[in-house]
Parts: C-alpha cells; structure tokens; sequence
C-alpha cells in the first residue's frame, strides 16, 4: 500500500526541477515543503486521485507503467516512465461513460515525488519557470501518447517489440532488462501467445535469450535495427 516516506527536503530534487541549482536555500526548503514522497510496491496500482486532483510527479526508482484496460480484461501500455523522468498527473473526467480512464501501476517497487495542482499554483511563486516544466512535461506526455498511436495502428508486431525491448535497455543502462512475456504482450498490445512466439522467433535468431521474469539482448545492433 502506498505511504508517505521521508521528507521532500531530505532528496535531491534537481532531478524533479531543472532549475534547482538556481534557486537559494530557502526557496529549495520551500518548494520541497510543496513535494510528497510515496513508495508503492510492485504491482500496485497508483490511485493519484485519492491523495491530489492533477499536478505531476518525478520517478526516483522503480518503474510507472500507464496503461488501459479492457472490459474483457485485455490490457495495453500507452508509456511508462522510469527513474529520472516525470509525469503529469491529468484529471480525468468520469462523468461520460465513454471516457477511457488510463491506470497508472508500479510495474516495480517504486519510489516517486509529486507535487498536487493546487500546491504547484503555490510553489510557482517560489520560480515562475515551474509553469514553463508542468508546459514541457505535459507536452512530453502527449507525444509519448502519439508515438503510442502510431505504434499500435501502423508498426508491426516485430517492430512494435523491439521498440520496447530498446527502451527497457536505454532505461536500465543494460543489456538484460526485467520483463515478463505478459507485460511485454501488455506493451505492443497482443495475447501473451503471440508475444511469446514473437520472442521465441527473435531468440531463434540470435537477438535475444529469454529468461524467468528477464530477457538478455545478445545483439543491440541488430535490435536497434529492427526499431528503427
């Protein structure tokens, strides 16, 4: 279950705020009294809306996975965003039945910083160029919905795969990366079966080994090929 864990202040957040280095003492002490830190567990979903209505967050470690959900339960992956990178936290409204709600879960063990809508108008006093991040970030967001888009309607499978499998890599600085045949049918959005083939095709060939709950590129070039 999701929890309050330390204070702000005790982190650096230059990570979170560019402009952190520019900002004196007491405006960092400030600005980090508008942040909460929260871990979640692997697994669990992120109920933002329960502790804040919008705002954005900035992922310390661990692994945010923002997916939809079917009726029938099939699932696909709009983005994720891993350590170093933020998020917006967008307020969705429930009140139409055909609105998608996208859900946001801690595909690993997760620590994250978020600051609320209402305390960001706040913290923008302490440096206007917070409204300029929140403008960049939500724009980020956006495009990684797009490329999404794109990806499921017009790229093959194959294609689709490699991508994610590339930035799993980029993301953890290595060529063996944690991921499940389910989740990795969850990102290109297919059934296990079909991913499973797909890696299976892609083992036979060389690029990669599978593993339990990881899989191992033996070649980067040529999947760096493939997801061009």
């Amino acid at each position: 279950m999701e929890q309050d864990i330390l204070h702000a202040s005790e982190y650096d957040l230059s990570g979170f705020f560019p402009f952190w280095p520019r900002l004196t003492p007491e405006q960092q002490r400030k600005l980090a009294g508008y942040c909460t830190l929260r871990s979640f567990a692997a697994g669990e979903n992120i109920y933002f809306h329960r502790f804040c209505n919008g705002g954005m967050y900035y992922v310390f470690s661990g692994a945010i996975r923002i997916y939809m959900i079917s009726a029938a339960g099939r699932e696909a992956t709009i983005y994720h965003r891993y350590p170093g990178q933020t998020g917006i936290i967008l307020e969705f409204s429930e009140q139409k039945t055909e609105n998608i709600i996208p859900v946001f879960q801690a595909e690993a063990e997760t620590t994250l910083v978020y600051l609320s809508k209402t305390d960001m108008y706040k913290a923008a006093r302490v440096h206007v160029a917070l409204q300029e991040l929140y403008m960049d970030v939500t724009a980020e967001c956006v495009q990684e919905v797009v490329n999404s888009f794109f990806s499921f309607a017009f790229l093959p499978l194959r294609e689709r795969l490699a991508r994610v499998l590339l930035e799993k890599v980029q993301s953890a600085g290595s060529t063996t990366v944690s991921a499940t045949h389910e989740s990795l049918a969850s990102a290109v959005g297919t059934s296990r079966e079909v991913a499973t083939r797909s890696l299976g095709k892609l083992e036979s060939e060389g690029v990669l080994r599978t593993g339990r709950k990881h899989i191992e590129i033996l070649d980067l070039e040529r999947l760096t090929e493939m997801a061009m």
